[in-house]
């Protein structure tokens, strides 16, 4: 059984950049920093393909 991630992943890049600083600054360690960063990284990576779908540039048949 796989086990749910207890930190909310942020949904918007205000979100992602307050948890990018709570992470910074935190003094967690093993499982606890482990679950934050993965939230974080599972933001990014989100975020990061919401941004490659949306910024296409048209091809050739536009002109």
């Amino acid at each position: 059984m796989q086990q749910v991630n207890p930190v909310p992943v942020p949904q918007t890049p205000q979100e992602l950049d307050r948890a990018i600083q709570q992470y910074r600054n935190s003094n967690w360690q093993g499982q606890e920093l482990f679950l934050h960063w993965q939230a974080i990284r599972l933001s990014s990576l989100a975020q990061s393909n919401a941004d490659v779908i949306g910024d296409q540039v048209p091809g050739e048949d536009s002109y």
